[in-house]
């Protein structure tokens, strides 16, 4: 009897956890977004069911952000600029059209909670459901899809799996096409990391590379306010860096390939 017991409260405690896996990680996200209701209110007042204008662009380029070919590098600074970029980049991807006027830019605190937190409910979600999502038809093709997507990525830069999670924070942190809390949670799960660790990389990939595009362009946009030149400077100097990194980093990845094949 008591041997029947546990293992009824067996089986319930790993249904709940299922559960909490399964729905924790948005549900943990959809308080983040109804946060920023309160922070964007309804004109009319916080009634149920009303959004305000600005509150859907943030919306909708969270959802853009999910979208490739759109990534941080195109998300961000349309986010902070605001303004005509914004509502052009919202009208392309979801057919809305909303007056410019009634829009504004989004100051770099809410871009960086909204997408580094969409990043770790996506990590989450997926390293933590990883072997049951397989499973699901439709679902399943998907993740395998990426897997295959994933597996290519870790062939043709081999230096993801050479630099172990070293690899894998620089593949999260530089905006490759492909690169995204989705493909490095799986590309975690190929080189079976464990699940927290996993999420840990991604969690600090993507503030890393947030805080970089953000905190890079919110300094040339202040320069430029208070002297053009200065912000030309500033973003020819931003600009020289990234060159200087990817030629760098370019002969690392190509001492790696040598190796590699040695």
């Amino acid at each position: 009897m008591l041997e029947e017991l546990k293992e009824a409260h067996q089986k319930a405690w790993g249904i709940l956890m299922r559960l909490l896996m399964l729905i924790g990680p948005f549900a943990v996200y959809g308080l983040l977004l109804m946060f920023f209701w309160f922070v964007y209110p309804p004109h009319e007042g916080f009634a149920l069911f009303s959004f305000s204008p600005q509150y859907l662009v943030l919306l909708g380029l969270l959802l853009v952000y999910l979208i490739p070919p759109f990534g941080k590098e195109t998300v961000i600074p349309v986010a902070l600029l605001g303004g005509e970029a914004l509502i052009n980049l919202i009208a392309t991807v979801t057919g809305i059209v909303l007056d410019p006027a009634s829009v504004t830019g989004f100051p770099l605190w809410v871009i960086v909670i909204g997408i580094v937190g969409l990043d770790i409910a996506v990590s989450a979600f997926v390293t933590l459901n990883f072997n049951l999502l397989l499973k699901i038809p439709g679902v399943g093709r998907f993740i395998r899809w990426i897997m295959r997507g994933a597996d290519n990525i870790i062939q043709s830069k081999p230096w993801v799996k050479s630099l172990s999670s070293t690899g894998l924070l620089l593949f999260m942190y530089i905006p490759f096409q492909g690169s995204g809390a989705l493909t490095s949670s799986v590309i975690a799960r190929l080189l079976n990391y464990p699940p927290i660790f996993a999420i840990g990389l991604v969690t600090f990939g993507s503030l890393l590379s947030t805080l970089s595009i953000g905190l890079g362009l919110s300094s040339i946009l202040a320069l430029w306010e208070v002297n053009p030149v200065l912000g030309i400077l500033m973003a020819a100097a931003l600009l020289g860096l990234i060159i200087l990194f990817a030629l760098s980093w370019g002969k690392i990845v190509n001492k790696l390939q040598n190796r590699s094949h040695e």
